[in-house]
Parts: structure tokens; sequence; C-alpha cells
């Protein structure tokens, strides 16, 4: 949808500027100046809806603004089941499936936020009556609870399973992780996941 009001956008210009083109090159220098800035500005509203946009230092050589050119997304999963996790421990979800970008660092679990914007982030745990019937985890950003799950089992011997998304603005440097919050002794099954992605550019 964007790339074509930007197409037409181009298209409008481009054909007002060739009826408009004087034959004295040193008068036409100044007119094509104005009207890039004119055009960058139109694009830089198109794609941003606002008013005023400083595209300085989101343009391609040939000065066509650029928005989210580097995609940033992640998921990952358990290798292996995970028993006995005790409160305040960080999830290190260790099988990587996606990591554009590679901000998710599977050793420590936590993903660092490239860009100030507005990301989702989701997360889903399959607990399983051993240690705890209980299982509660929480979406923490720079150790602030954004999100929570809590899933239970009062008889027993069955797996129990809890999802949820949360869709936040994040600063740029931020670190984001999932923390067992609520009770001690849980386990975790192995296909539990985690995953998030720019949404965004703030």
């Amino acid at each position: 949808m964007y790339l074509n009001i930007i197409l037409c956008v181009l298209s409008i210009y481009f054909s007002s500027l060739c009826g408009q083109i004087t034959t004295n090159a040193s008068d036409a220098e100044p007119d094509l100046s104005v009207r890039l800035s004119l055009l960058e500005r139109t694009v830089g509203r198109i794609l941003t809806w606002k008013d005023q946009v400083n595209l300085t230092s989101n343009r391609t050589s040939g000065g066509i603004p650029v928005f989210n050119s580097t995609p940033v997304a992640f998921c990952a999963r358990f290798k292996n089941d995970h028993g006995g996790i005790s409160v305040g421990f960080i999830l290190k979800f260790d099988v990587v499936i996606t990591n554009l970008g590679n901000h998710y660092n599977p050793t420590d679990g936590i993903f660092i936020a490239p860009v100030h914007g507005v990301y989702m982030f989701y997360w889903t745990m399959q607990c399983y009556y051993s240690g705890s019937t209980h299982c509660g985890t929480a979406l923490k950003i720079n150790n602030v609870m954004k999100g929570r799950i809590r899933s239970a089992d009062a008889n027993g011997g069955y797996y129990h399973t809890g999802s949820n998304s949360v869709i936040v603005e994040v600063a740029a440097g931020s670190h984001v992780w999932i923390e067992n919050v609520d009770w001690s002794n849980v386990d975790i099954y192995e296909y539990s996941s985690f995953g998030g992605t720019l949404l965004l550019i703030l």
C-alpha cells in the first residue's frame, strides 16, 4: 500500500517536473533542489504519518528515505526439558529458530533492543507436574514486568500450558527476557518458546 502511494507521488512529481524543465541549466538547478526537498518531506509524511520528519539519518545515497530497513525478529525454544527451576531464574531458550539481526542471545536468554521502537513479544510455557503443580513466568524489560503467565495442574501428572503476548514501547539497548517469577522447583517442557519482532521504529 505504501509502495503504491509513493509510486503515485513520484509519478505526479516527475510529470510536473518534465513539463516545467527550463532550457537554462543555471536556472533549473535551484528549482530541482527545492523540488527534491519538497518530495522528501512528502514521502516522509506518507511513511511516518508525521508532518515534520528528519530524513538525514534514514536515507539512501540517492536521497530516498528508508525506514525499518533492517528486519528485527527472533524465535527460540528449549532444546531439552528443564527441571527444578527456581524463582528469579532467566529462561534460556537455546534452540534458535529465527534471529534476524542477531539481537537474541541463546546463551543467556536475553534479547537486546537495537533501536527505540514498538515491539511485540510472545511466549508459551508448557509445564508438567513433577516438582511443582504450578508454573508462573513473566516478560521483563530491564527487570520491569510487562506481562505474565500462570498455569497449574492441581491433580498432578498432566502438562499445563499458558501463553501471552505483549506490544510495548522499548528503548534502544533495553534487555528483554522471560523469568520464572512465582513458584520454585518448576519443570518446563522442551517445546516452550519465546519470540519477538520490531513493529515500528520511533
